[in-house]
């Protein structure tokens, strides 16, 4: 095991890192590829290939070509809208900045802040926007993370995320498409913070469809009792979208700049939460399990990239990766909810 945990007299989680770190960003020495080099420099640094395209012109096209495909359709795009900040703000400028008719969509995943629901309300009725929500059967959701939390995913997935995210990811890029073909949009929208999930502001379906597979098909060998629920969330239907888009690429996205627009439409951060969502409960018992089994913190691959870039200070980010905002009561109460031991208690 590369990293560890204590509490402290408070009873809150600290991850202790007790292996090398890049010199120049935070990405630990044992990270896939990290390749370290005399200078203690990683072979991320080192390439610069993790640098997104801040393209407002791809964005714009990208905008301009699903009004023109929508016509006399009631919206524009469909936005996969977990109510966490980065979604939030994408709601904004999608409406505010770019005046589209926005349908946002939201998978309830049993899992979601207490104040998520008020969040989501706010900015919604401060831009204008329709919303769905919809919610997976208990016994679904449940199965898909107990069953991500012990199958084997290939380093794709686990390099970049946990396992249990990117099966709920899958989840949610199924739910987007059939909602798009459904309701005949002709895009899906997101957003999540630039560099997390690609370095372009814009995917085709296909790569939806090859995230769907890669997250959900661990889970159908691993679960074989859910496949029948599974097959009918995430089987085509229609004309799908696309692509999905993602208009923060499009803008020098820092996480406080993103935190002053999101207070002035009345969005606040949750408490019950750790430090890197904002949106999901779940997400602390995910990213300790992820350590526990993996030697390294799951948003990590992430914040190395915003060093790289400027959006963080190298110290910011070894602050938020050591202290996760976690009390040891609240890991308990989510692995109870879900049905699994919780993972502070694996030797």
């Amino acid at each position: 095991m590369t990293g560890s945990y204590f509490t402290d007299d408070n009873g809150a989680v600290v991850v202790h890192a007790n292996h090398p770190i890049c010199t120049r960003c935070v990405l630990p020495e044992h990270f896939p590829g990290a390749d370290f080099d005399s200078d203690g420099v990683c072979e991320y640094c080192r390439s610069e290939a993790e640098r997104v395209d801040h393209s407002r012109d791809e964005v714009g096209a990208v905008l301009a070509e699903s009004r023109r495909r929508a016509g006399d359709g009631d919206h524009d795009v469909v936005l996969l809208y977990s109510g966490g900040k980065d979604s939030s703000l994408s709601l904004i400028q999608l409406v505010t900045e770019h005046g589209l008719r926005v349908l946002a969509l939201t998978l309830d995943n049993g899992f979601l802040s207490q104040v998520t629901a008020a969040n989501m309300s706010a900015v919604l009725d401060s831009v204008g926007a329709d919303h769905i929500i919809v919610r997976p059967r208990r016994h679904v959701m449940h199965g898909v993370y107990r069953s991500a939390l012990t199958g084997t995913f290939g380093p794709e997935t686990v390099k970049y995320s946990t396992a249990a995210c990117g099966s709920c990811i899958g989840m949610v890029f199924a739910a987007g498409m059939r909602t798009a073909a459904s309701y005949g949009v002709p895009l899906l929208a997101g957003g999540w913070t630039p560099g997390q999930l690609t370095n372009s502001a814009f995917v085709p379906t296909t790569f939806l469809r090859e995230v769907i597979d890669r997250n959900i098909d661990p889970v159908r060998a691993t679960a074989p009792e859910l496949s029948t629920d599974l097959d009918a969330w995430t089987r085509d239907s229609g004309e799908l979208p696309v692509g999905l888009l993602n208009p923060l690429y499009a803008t020098g996205y820092t996480e406080a700049g993103a935190l002053k627009v999101l207070a002035d439409h009345g969005w606040s951060a949750p408490e019950d939460t750790d430090s890197c969502s904002t949106n999901c409960r779940l997400n602390g018992l995910l990213i300790i399990d992820h350590i526990r089994r993996f030697g390294y913190h799951p948003y990590v691959y992430e914040m190395a990239h915003h060093v790289r870039i400027g959006a963080m200070t190298r110290e910011e980010a070894l602050h938020k990766l050591s202290n996760v905002n976690l009390r040891t009561s609240a890991v308990g109460a989510v692995a109870v909810e879900l049905g699994i031991p919780s993972p502070l208690n694996v030797d």
